[in-house]
Parts: structure tokens; C-alpha cells; sequence
């Protein structure tokens, strides 16, 4: 059946093809052709011309299979287009229309039953993977056909001429055996993907080649010849090769074949199964292919469940080598008394050894390092006598010579009689747990020498239940004055703290015993598990220093807590800095108000650039006043583009976490103009909580920016043209042809003058000059916006087309330029004619990824090209040999 996809859905497989109505229309239209030439072939060939019922009847097996593969929704095109092919097949039999309506009617309503009752018992789907769903099959298939052979009966003609009996075995026998012969080759598969799949298996399918013209030429040598020496029996065996090697679909299709050639051969009066009537003849044929199928089809199926649970279990040593080898581990058997030794493919991993090493307790025991292998062998040496293998921890040595640290666990078992049957062992690999705990052992190390590292912090360890001191690091000696080994274990905190400040805690707890009222200060720093509080501390020498003190409490594996960890830091110096910082935030207030630059306070929180505070030189920059400066952004003060430039910086430096930004930005001038200012920010971050605000200074650069820019035009423009330079026109040109990629060609026209000398020396160098502008602004006339018109010196110039197009557009525009310059000047009442020579030179897509070195190629193309223009009588148009 042609088919474009298989699916299954709700539990059946569901064929496909196309959109519902071609679906339908072909579906019906295959079972059509099927059922026709079956049925005639049947009718033709396995059907005894006496008798009124076929040897067996395969449209019975293949409209069962079709149905059973078929969507419900889609039985009414199947059984259709069944029905239409047999009744056609029984009219062209000279089957008179009641009898062939009751032929199909029989037919139909069998498959049609089958494939409710298959459905009812396979809701999953069908498939013939099992000897108990053979079973169950074949009570299926006999149910229907003894329905539709009741009603073949009672419809039959002749049912007078030979009574019920007859007929209905004939018609019950035939069906059932088409059913057991035909539908188990289509329904022994999961789905028809998993039939098709077969025909790509090449070493199995020419094995069953083999083995199909085994059964061919024993069958046929059997049932082909007029002979009753040669049993029956013999055709069985090839086809027992097939079903235990073969697979079920194969082994069923070579029985099929046994099946055509029995039936032919016999029907013929050949082969060990002549009778003398046609009755006897067709049972004897019924009998041996009903005993052969039935054998062949449990023998397969019984095979392919033995192959699935073979397969089950080499799965299940997979998942379980997969499993020792995420855990490391690998597991072994060995018997103490033969000697024998099973290793697990996890032990193999384990030892880095091949699985083809043959295991054994000597192999394993040279894998164990030297050191550890004595005591490995002095307990195995103990285990028949003493029973006991406890657990140990040794080294393998890997064949590469690394190292591994494993644990083995091992579970004796015992004879009845007390004697150790075998050892089951377990190795798990723990390298890795060991050297995290010497990694941890080293980080234990290392913080305690951080600890001690820190001098200016105080840090001081107390157990929560004696509130004695654990721990005392070089900083706590520094700061305190006293040695580790004269406090652990013998004072408590109290020998540190200010008495001022512990009469304070004690009054306002209520308790009047120091140590208890440290101890429900440890409780309330308990329950939120740090907590920080200023405190004046004692030193050894008696005097005291404000510190903050940080106490920190550290619970255990219960929740409970064991100890708590304090922090001292002396603000001494921190005090000091306050009083200098307030000193300097005098003098910055001071210097900010009397600055001749202007400055300003700008706010980053709220509303960032918010102006908060302005000094008097701001305000005189900006001919406002504070209190009207005051609240307005900063930017507001700059020229729209500045403005929003000025607002990106203020966002990437406050993203980026930097401190400082310097730019130049453009202000608005009291007047309407511009007014330049170089602007530098800093991000001021108060540690006292407030918000971080911005200190910025405008220094005026207006006049510097004028210059500049006028130098940095004078440097990349013609003086007299006001036209760009060669410089500009190469850093354009290399930009043009780095985008040509995308943009498309680039075109440069090189344009020299064709007369110009004359009226230079003829009129003066004047005229020649005002000739010079004069020619630019043709030019520029001729040219789009986007393109670029350079002087190069003297009386050449250069045209740049980025996005020309192509070579007749460039051509074009050189052309224009010629036809403009040709036109007659007019200066100071004197009438100049010139001309022009252009030489033009177009870009190829290979040059946009070497422009710096293309750039000056591009041009001596367009320059050599205006030269042939010059040879070729000027007043012309050249293309370079380059363009292409």
C-alpha cells in the first residue's frame, strides 16, 4: 500500500498519505486493485475446479492486516474498495449477483469483525511480537470466520446440492488458514516503518534469499514431482531455519512461498498429497499448511521474545556499566577455593585495563600499589579462616602510571557448611573526595593564615556555652596587647570591653552579671546572626579606643549555636579622618564658591544631572542665577546633540562604575550662539550613605575650538576651492571601498583640464584662480550630495561615486562633467574656454577587503585612464583596463 508516513495515535498505527479525500480516494483504490487480483488469482490457482471454497483464501489475511493498520475513519474506503474488487471477481467467475453480493457480504463482514475484535484486544495497537498474542490472534480470526462462513452458507446456491456442512468447513478452513498464512507477515512488525526498515538490512536479507530458494527448490522438489516417497516433513525444516534466524517477518514470507507451491503442486496431482477425490485432497492440503503455519508461527515469535529479552538483558549490563562508570565504581565475583573471577565492566574502567584481559585476583593485586598490597594480601590470605574482610582504602596504579585512591566493600557468602562460597566486591573510586578534603584541609590552613595575615582587624573567637575565648589572631595581640596562649581558654570578652559600655548593655537588659548578660546578647545575635555595635575597648596597658565590633554567630549541622566569631576594628584613625574630612569639605566649599571655573553639584539619584548646587562662575557662564539653576539638568544648559551625547556618557559611566569622564560639549551662548567648554565629571561616593552626586567643572574653550577647527579645515580642504584635499579624498575612498561590499562599486573620476595653462599664463594667475572655483562649482553640480569632489593640485580633480552602481551610470556623470566644463567662463568680462580629459577607474566586489591598499590603485587606474583620454584627442571620456 502506498503510504508517505505512519503514525501512531490512541494506540494504533495510522496510515497517511496526502490530504483526506486523496487519502481516501487512493486508499480505495488499492484495496480495489488488491482485492481483485487476489481474488482471482486465488480463484485461478488455489481453488480445486470441483469444489465451491479455495485451498485458503489470502484476501481474508490481507484485508484483516489492512484494517488492523488503518484508522477507524478510514475502514469505509478500505472494506469499499475490498467489496468492489471481489464482487467484480465473482461476476467475471459466473458467480450469478445474489450469490456474489453474498460472497462479499461474507468476506466484508469477517474482516470487518476480525479487525473490531484485534482492536478490542490490542487497544495498543496490533502486533504479533508474542506466542500469547498469536494466541490470542488466532481465537480472533476463528471467531470471525466462523461468522462469515455462517453466512457464506446460508447465501451459497448450491446450498441445496451439497447441504450446509460442506460448505461452511470449506469456507471456515480456507479463511482461516488464509488469515494465519497472510496477516502475520504485516502485523509481526510494530508499525510499517519497522517493515520497511528490513529491506536495508543486507546480510539478513541475503541470507533469507538463500534460504526462500531452499524452500522453493525443496518444495518444489517435493510437490512438483508425481511421487509419494519424499514426506511432507521435509519442507518444514528450511522454513525452522528461518523462523529461529530469520526474524518473523521473513520466516512468515518464506512460508507463504511453501504455501503457494504446496497448494499448485497438489491441486496439479503432484507430490505426496494426491487422494482420489477433491475433498480429500483440498483437507490433506489444509492439514499440512495449518500444522506448518502454526508451528512456524510460534516457533518465530517465541524466538523474537527470546530475542527481546536477550536484548532487555544486554541493555540492563549497559545501563549498568553506565551507572558504575558516573559513580566509579565496578564491582567483581571471585571464589577463593577455584580461583574464578567475574569483573564488571565499571572494573575494568577502574583498573584502565581492556576487557579482553582475562580477570583474576592476581592480575588485580599487581594493579595495587606496593605499599598498599601486603595488607591487601595478608586479608585475603585471613578470609577461609577467619570470615571476615573488613573494609579498606588502598591505591591502583593505572597502566598510563597515574595513581587512584579506591574503597572496597566486600559481602562474603557462605557454603552451608560455613565455608566462604564466594567474595562480592564493590570499588569506588574516592580520588577525587580525597583531594577535596585535602584541598579543604588546605583551605583551613590557608584561612587561618589570611586570619593571622590581617593585622589591623581584630578577630576573636568565643564558645557560646563557657563564653571563654577560642580563638585569638595576630591582629586581636596587636591591637589588644595581649599574647593567644595567655586568653584561650581562661578569659572571656569581658577582658576587652570598656566597663562604661558594659554597665550600659547590663542596664538596659536589666542583668547585673556581665557574663549573663553577654550571654543573652550572644542569644539575640542568635536569632538574626550577625550583628554590629560601637564599642570602647580596653587595651592590656589599661587604656581604652573606640572600636566597631562586628559579632558574627556560627551554628552547627543542628541549627544550634556553637560559637561566635568577633570582628574589632579600632576607629581611631577613622575618627581622625572624619575630622580631617570635615576640615576639607570646609575647604572644598570655600574653593568651590571662589573657583573662576565654572562648577557645579550635580545630583546622579532622582532625577540624574539635576543641578543641585551652583557657583558663581556657573552662573556667570550661563548668565543665570543659582536659585534658577538650581533643579534644571545640566544638559539643558547644552545645544540639543550635545545635550543627548552629554546624557549617554552620564549613563555608561555610572554602568561601567567609573569614577571620572572629560568631554567637550557645545552650550548655548546668552546671545543664541554657541559657547565651547571642556567639561570634566567625578563621581563623588560619600561612605556615609548618602547618594553619590557628581562635582563637574566647564573650563570655555571657545576660542580654542574656533581655531582648531579652522586649522583642522585649512589642513583637509583646498585654500582656494574650499574643495577637500587629497588626504580627505583617500580616507573616503578607503571608507567608500570597505563598504562596497554591501553598497555595491566605487567609481573615481581623475579630471584634468585641457586648456587651462593657456588662459593661467595668457590672462594671470588671478583669473586662472577664479577660473579654478569656477570649475569646482561645475563639478560639484554634475555630482550628487553623497559623492565626493577633490582638488588634487594644480588643474586636476577627483570625483568619488560610492554606490555608482556600475560602469555606464560612472560614465554618464564623467561625460555631463565634460559636456558642463566645455561651456564658456565668464571672468571679469573676459569669456575663457577650457575642456576636460577624465580618465574613470570602478571598483571590483575584491576590493573592499584590502581598501588601504586598493585606495591608491584606484587611482592611478583613473589617472592612466585620463591620460589615454588626453592621447585619444581630449575633451573625453576613459575607462580603465581595471573596471573590467
Amino acid at each position: 500500500m502506498p503510504v508517505s508516513a505512519v503514525r501512531r495515535t490512541g494506540g494504533e498505527d495510522e496510515v497517511t498519505a496526502g490530504s483526506p479525500l486523496t487519502r481516501q480516494a487512493t486508499l480505495f483504490a488499492v484495496c480495489l486493485a488488491a482485492s481483485f487480483g487476489l481474488a482471482h488469482l486465488t480463484l485461478r490457482l488455489l481453488r480445486d475446479p470441483a469444489l465451491y471454497t479455495a485451498t485458503w483464501w489470502p484476501l481474508a489475511g490481507v484485508g484483516v492486516a489492512v484494517l488492523a493498520r488503518l484508522r477507524g475513519r478510514e475502514w469505509w474506503s478500505a472494506t469499499a474498495g475490498l467489496a468492489v474488487g471481489l464482487f467484480a471477481t465473482s461476476l467475471l467467475d459466473h458467480y450469478p449477483v445474489p450469490a456474489a453480493l453474498g460472497l462479499v457480504v461474507a468476506n466484508v463482514g469477517e474482516s470487518l469483525l476480525i479487525a473490531t475484535l484485534l482492536r478490542w484486544r490490542f487497544p495498543r495497537g496490533v502486533v504479533l511480537d508474542s506466542p500469547a498474542r498469536a494466541a490470542s490472534f488466532t481465537f480472533c480470526a476463528t471467531a470471525g470466520v466462523t461468522v462469515g462462513a455462517s453466512v457464506f452458507t446460508i447465501n451459497h446456491p448450491h446450498l441445496g446440492e451439497t447441504g450446509p456442512g460442506p460448505l461452511w468447513t470449506g469456507f471456515f478452513t480456507g479463511h482461516v488458514l488464509g488469515l494465519l498464512l497472510v496477516s502475520p507477515l504485516f502485523l509481526v512488525a510494530a508499525d510499517t516503518r519497522s517493515l520497511a526498515a528490513l529491506a536495508g538490512e543486507r546480510r539478513p536479507n541475503l541470507e533469507w534469499a538463500v534460504q526462500s530458494g531452499t524452500v522453493a527448490a525443496v518444495t518444489g522438489s517435493v510437490f512438483g514431482m508425481h511421487q509419494t516417497v519424499v514426506p511432507t516433513l521435509v519442507c518444514v525444516v528450511p522454513l525452522v531455519w528461518g523462523g529461529l534466524r530469520l526474524g518473523p517477518v521473513r520466516a512468515m514470507g518464506s512460508l507463504m512461498l511453501m504455501a503457494v507451491i504446496v497448494t499448485i503442486g497438489t491441486l496439479q496431482g503432484r507430490g505426496p498429497l494426491t487422494h482420489d477425490t477433491p475433498g480429500d485432497r483440498t483437507l490433506a492440503i489444509q492439514v499440512v499448511l495449518g500444522s506448518a503455519t502454526v508451528c512456524v508461527l510460534f516457533i518465530v515469535l517465541a524466538a523474537a521474545e527470546k530475542s527481546a529479552l536477550l536484548r532487555l538483558s544486554r541493555l540492563r549490563e549497559q545501563d549498568l556499566a553506565v551507572a558504575e562508570r558516573i559513580s566509579g565504581l565496578g564491582s567483581s565475583l571471585w571464589d577463593p577455593a577455584t580461583g574464578e573471577t567475574r569483573w564488571s565492566e565499571g572494573m575494568y574502567a577502574q583498573l584502565g585495563l581492556s576487557p579482553e584481559v582475562p580477570p583474576s585476583a592476581e592480575v588485580y593485586l599487581a594493579a595495587v600499589h606496593p605499599d598498599d598490597r601486603r595488607v591487601l594480601e595478608s586479608v585475603l590470605a585471613r578470609l577461609p579462616g577467619s570470615g571476615v574482610l573488613p573494609e579498606m582504602e588502598y591505591r591502583l596504579r593505572q597502566p598510563d602510571g597515574s595513581e587512584r585512591i579506591m574503597i572496597n566493600r566486600s559481602r562474603l557468602e557462605f557454603e552451608p557448611d560455613g565455608r566462604v562460597q564466594r567474595l562480592r566486591a564493590i570499588v569506588m573510586d574516592v580520588t577525587a573526595t580525597r583531594k577535596a578534603e585535602a584541598a579543604l584541609r588546605r583551605a583551613h590552613q590557608e584561612l587561618s593564615g589570611v586570619v593571622d595575615a590581617v593585622k589591623d582587624i581584630a578577630i576573636i573567637g568565643v564558645d557560646a556555652n563557657t563564653l571563654l575565648i577560642t580563638f585569638f589572631s595576630k591582629g586581636a595581640e596587636l591591637m589588644l596587647g595581649w599574647r593567644a596562649e595567655q586568653v584561650v581558654g581562661i578569659h572571656g570578652p569581658t577582658l576587652y570591653l570598656g566597663s562604661a559600655d558594659l554597665d550600659q548593655a547590663m542596664a538596659r537588659i536589666g542583668i547585673d552579671d556581665p557574663v549573663r548578660a553577654l550571654r543573652v546578647i550572644g542569644l539575640e545575635v542568635a536569632r538574626t546572626g550577625h550583628a554590629t555595635q560601637r564599642w570602647r575597648c580596653v587595651r592590656k596597658g589599661g587604656s581604652e579606643f573606640d572600636a566597631q565590633i562586628g559579632l558574627t554567630a556560627i551554628t552547627g549541622p543542628g541549627g544550634q549555636v556553637e560559637s561566635f566569631v568577633a570582628g574589632i576594628v579600632d576607629l581611631t584613625a577613622v575618627l581622625r579622618a572624619e575630622a580631617e574630612l570635615q576640615e576639607s569639605e570646609d575647604r572644598f566649599r570655600l574653593s568651590f564658591d571662589l573657583a573662576p571655573t565654572a562648577m557645579a553639584i550635580v545630583a546622579l539619584d532622582g532625577d540624574p544631572g539635576r543641578i543641585m548646587r551652583a557657583n558663581p562662575a556657573l552662573c556667570q557662564f550661563a548668565n543665570s542665577t543659582e536659585p534658577k539653576l538650581k533643579g534644571r539638568l545640566l544638559s539643558d544648559l547644552m545645544t540639543p546633540a550635545h545635550a543627548e551625547a552629554a546624557a549617554t556618557d552620564l549613563e555608561e559611566l555610572l554602568a561601567s562604575g567609573g569614577d571620572t569622564a572629560t568631554a567637550e560639549r557645545a552650550f548655548h551662548r546668552p546671545d543664541g550662539g554657541e559657547l565651547w567648554g571642556r567639561l570634566s565629571t567625578a563621581v563623588v561616593r560619600p561612605g556615609d550613605g548618602r547618594a553619590p552626586y557628581l562635582i563637574t567643572m566647564i573650563e570655555d574653550i571657545t576660542a580654542r575650538m574656533q581655531l582648531t577647527e579652522r586649522l583642522r579645515h585649512e589642513a583637509s580642504h583646498d585654500p582656494l576651492t574650499g574643495l577637500p584635499n587629497r588626504q580627505v579624498l583617500r580616507r573616503r575612498l578607503e571608507d567608500a571601498l570597505t563598504d562596497g561590499a554591501a553598497t555595491g562599486p566605487v567609481a573615481v573620476l581623475y579630471v584634468d583640464l585641457d586648456g587651462f595653462k593657456a588662459v593661467n599664463d595668457g590672462l594671470g594667475h588671478a583669473v586662472g584662480d577664479e577660473l579654478l572655483v569656477k570649475v569646482a562649482e561645475r563639478i560639484s553640480s554634475c555630482v550628487r550630495l553623497s559623492d565626493v569632489v577633490a582638488r588634487l593640485g594644480g588643474d586636476e580633480f577627483a570625483v568619488l561615486l560610492p554606490r555608482v552602481g556600475d560602469l555606464p551610470t560612472a560614465r554618464a556623470i564623467g561625460e555631463r562633467i565634460v559636456t558642463e566644463l566645455a561651456e564658456p567662463f565668464a571672468i571679469d568680462d573676459v569669456r575663457c574656454r577650457i575642456g576636460a580629459s577624465i580618465g574613470i577607474a570602478l571598483s571590483v566586489p575584491e576590493d573592499a577587503g584590502d581598501a588601504p591598499t586598493v585606495a591608491p590603485v584606484l587611482l592611478n587606474a583613473a589617472d592612466a585612464a585620463m591620460y589615454e583620454a588626453k592621447r585619444g584627442g581630449k575633451g573625453r571620456v576613459e575607462v580603465s583596463e581595471r573596471s573590467g
